[in-house]
């Protein structure tokens, strides 16, 4: 059954049916297109980038200039950059690496003084004191002048001639020579009236009378009173050790 229509009015629009191997057109893909940079651009980030490198540079030149001491830059560390980023452009500068420097030094150092070497301090012992044996000569000269011979050391021989209260306990009185003398008949002569003053030996069984060999050191000579009321010098020994050899008795 068919219809008819009027003009003017609405006729429905007719199915469509693709055709075999039929495709929709296509259209290549517009690339957006990119601002182009000015000239007064292009000048002012050139100028930029290189205000960067002069700044960088002239900062490392100052620090050598003026002696300040200044770091080296280790093999391997990043090169500083500065990154300017605009709609649709970017510019990217990248500074030279700094070379390494060494800062003069304004001081010198001083020189290193050597130390003395200090000898290990040794503490020399005494010489042990001998004592020398004399002839009944050179015992008379000593006797003549004792103060010549002060801290000499010698051997005696003798005989007690006085040891008691008078004389007190570390001092006594005998006759003295160089060499031994002979007892003959009870007797002994030894030419030297001595005092003699205990200093280190042993006195304490020495009694009048009493033969003796002594160590002794010369201390000069002693004045003292006598019964008679005179005044006498003789001979003041230091007994350094003692031993009674005899008696007269």
């Amino acid at each position: 059954m068919s219809q008819h229509y009027s003009r003017g009015q609405n006729q429905p629009q007719q199915p469509y049916y693709p055709q075999q191997n039929h495709q929709p057109p296509q259209h290549p893909p517009v690339a957006p297109q990119k601002k182009p940079m000015t000239r007064s651009a292009k000048i002012g980030w050139g100028a930029l980038a290189g205000s960067v490198v002069f700044a960088l540079g002239a900062a490392a030149g100052n620090a050598g200039a003026n002696g300040m001491p200044t770091t080296s830059v280790a093999a391997g560390a990043s090169t500083p950059t500065v990154t300017v980023t605009q709609p649709g452009d970017t510019v990217t500068v990248t500074a030279p690496p700094a070379q390494p420097t060494t800062a003069p030094s304004s001081a010198a150092k001083p020189a290193t003084k050597p130390k003395a070497t200090v000898a290990p301090r040794t503490t020399a012992k005494p010489k042990p004191v001998v004592y020398k044996k004399l002839t009944a000569r050179q015992w008379a000269k000593i006797a003549k002048s004792p103060d010549d011979h002060l801290g000499e050391a010698y051997v005696v021989y003798g005989v007690v001639t006085q040891f008691d209260a008078a004389t007190g306990e570390d001092t006594f009185r005998a006759d003295v020579d160089g060499v031994r003398h002979r007892v003959e008949y009870g007797y002994v002569d030894y030419p030297t009236n001595t005092l003699l003053t205990n200093v280190s030996g042993d006195v304490s069984d020495l009694v009048q009378d009493d033969l003796f060999q002594a160590n002794v050191l010369v201390l000069g000579s002693f004045s003292y009173d006598t019964q008679i009321g005179g005044e006498t010098t003789v001979p003041n020994l230091s007994v350094i050790s003692i031993k009674v050899t005899g008696s007269t008795k």
